[in-house]
């Protein structure tokens, strides 16, 4: 069953340039964000994942920086019995 809502125009283009921006139609991005699941529709991974090549640079080394945030938690993991490498 489905129903129609008239929504002003500065809504609607509102609604789905954000639908739009994640990928999603109107109805899902309004389901999303109401909190309604829809049982009948699921997203394949490769859209669920659509953009997110390249995202993360894995050959980039890692900081040897220390930082008093850094040293803080790896103190609490120290006093916790986990060390790490």
């Amino acid at each position: 069953m489905s129903q129609t809502l008239e929504l002003p125009d500065r809504i609607y283009e509102a609604l789905t340039a954000a639908a739009r921006d994640n990928g999603l139609t109107a109805a899902e991005w309004l389901a999303l964000h109401l909190h309604v699941e829809e049982p009948d529709r699921e997203r394949p991974l490769p859209e669920l994942t659509a953009g997110l090549t390249g995202v993360i640079d894995s050959t980039e080394t890692q900081s040897t920086h220390q930082t008093a945030f850094s040293t803080a938690l790896a103190e609490k993991f120290r006093k916790q019995g986990l060390r790490i490498p």
